[in-house]
């Protein structure tokens, strides 16, 4: 009968890794045992441990395969700290160590002055191999000749693009290229607080649908008036949202990328302004701005406060949710809608800067970052929405609350179109409803007055490229 034995396989990994290698190394065969750590770098060792049954104890020699040398691939990121950070740092350790031919390098770049920096290195000729940049510019970035296009790549290993979501495969192409692969979408939900539904006299497993069933909702959930006023049932100007999602919801198309066109006085966009004017003169701007002047953040924001009772924001709140209020009791649902439901996303991609010295290595790592199992790994832990789709509907994302809306959510999101002549084109529309929630100009004013900012900018672009 057998005995049943531990037993610890040893095996040497040693890299002598020329930094900066651009050519692909010639593997060698390596005889010996030996115990591995657990890290790989330069000139370090990795432990591995197997358990395995034997009939005795004996020491093994292994061969494995390793190159003489490994390539360095710089990848930059945006995540400083916090689970995100934690996340991406594992996955790129494992990845280091199963690969033979690259090991990546990652470098955190501070978001506010990620394009800068990025642009100034692509000028000088010394850019990192591959980014995580704002996925609804691609096509400015490509227009620049700051990226390569990734359709070689592709097309070569067959890399499936219509497992990724709807909005983000639009996004990242242009002029019948693509630019990146689509990587931490997001959409915005409505999030409710089911305590103040039953309080109200509300059922909180049925939350509003429509804006009308909103406006109705909101005023049930008001504890006060004017400046009185201690609870308040929802703005549409507080949380991740701005203007778009609901705008999106009355089925309108802001922009035609042909000409261009904008279609900012389109009447369903002023019924959306109009809409918006009717929330902030119900409660008056002093009263909201005085009332606003209390938030603050973690669990003191004001949704988990309950300060408000409904409230739009990212799937990302979910995870904020669980960690800061336990032990709220709250509901998700599509953001209600004038004519059909909507949503919107942005996020990010993964793209290979013009000039990179390894883009060889940067598609792996790309390829490696959005494969199923890795993207369904880096999601639970960072809290992010998966870029596939399929990964995104993992069981593992089941014990999520309100995962089933959020993935209704995706499927309608809606980004924002690319203009090369007016890439950030939103912007003037964005201010006009600023200045209507202001009450500075008519809702019929500020947006003609955004169809002007726009149009001038998209002349300015073409006197200045003439």
């Amino acid at each position: 009968m057998l005995k049943k034995f531990f037993v610890v396989l040893s095996i040497l990994m040693i890299a002598s890794m020329v930094l900066g290698a651009c050519t692909t190394p010639t593997p060698q065969v390596i005889k010996e045992t030996v115990v591995v750590k657990e890290e790989v770098s330069v000139e370090k060792t990795v432990v591995v441990e197997q358990t395995v049954e034997v009939e005795s104890v004996v020491e093994q020699t292994v061969e494995v395969q390793v190159p003489s040398e490994r390539t360095k691939v710089i990848f930059w990121h945006i995540f400083g700290d916090g689970p995100s950070r934690d996340a991406f740092d594992q996955l790129v350790s494992e990845f280091n160590l199963t690969n033979q031919f690259y090991i990546v390098e990652p470098v955190y770049a501070e978001f506010w002055t990620y394009e800068q920096k990025l642009l100034a290195d692509i000028a000088a000729g010394t850019p990192p191999d591959v980014v995580m940049t704002d996925m609804t510019r691609a096509g400015q970035r490509a227009e620049a000749n700051q990226v390569i296009p990734l359709d070689e790549y592709i097309n070569a290993d067959k890399f499936d693009l219509t497992v990724f979501w709807e909005y983000g495969q639009k996004d990242v192409v242009y002029k019948g290229q693509t630019w990146g692969i689509p990587y931490g979408p997001d959409t915005r939900v409505l999030y409710y607080n089911k305590a103040h539904f039953a309080e109200a006299g509300l059922d909180p497993n049925t939350p509003p649908t429509t804006w009308d069933e909103l406006w109705d909702y909101a005023h049930k959930l008001d504890v006060g008036e004017g400046a009185d006023i201690t609870r308040v049932g929802f703005n549409p100007w507080w949380g991740n949202v701005w203007a778009l999602p609901f705008i999106y919801t009355t089925g309108v198309e802001l922009v035609d990328p042909e000409g261009p066109q904008f279609f900012f006085e389109d009447p369903k966009v002023l019924e959306a302004a109009q809409w918006y004017k009717q929330w902030v003169d119900y409660y008056g701007k002093e009263n909201l701005d005085l009332f606003a002047s209390g938030f603050g953040t973690g669990a003191q924001d004001a949704f988990m406060s309950g300060q408000t009772s409904m409230m739009i924001q990212t799937q990302g709140y979910i995870d904020n949710l669980l960690t800061y209020a336990p032990d709220l009791d709250w509901g998700i649902a599509l953001i209600p809608y004038k004519y059909t439901p909507s949503s919107w996303g942005a996020g990010f991609d993964l793209e290979i800067p013009v000039g990179a010295k390894n883009p060889d290595g940067a598609w792996e790592f790309i390829k490696y970052l959005t494969s199923y199992d890795v993207a369904v790994k880096a999601a639970l832990a960072a809290g992010w929405m998966p870029g596939r789709k399929d990964a995104a509907a993992d069981p593992a994302f089941a014990a999520k609350p309100g995962w089933d809306v959020v993935l209704e959510s995706m499927a309608v999101t809606r980004s924002r179109p690319f203009i090369l002549e007016a890439p950030a084109w939103y912007g003037p529309l964005i201010t006009a409803f600023q200045e209507v929630w202001d009450g500075v100009k008519t809702p019929e004013q500020a947006l003609a007055d955004a169809v002007d900012a726009v149009e001038t900018e998209v002349e300015n672009y073409r006197a200045q490229t003439q």
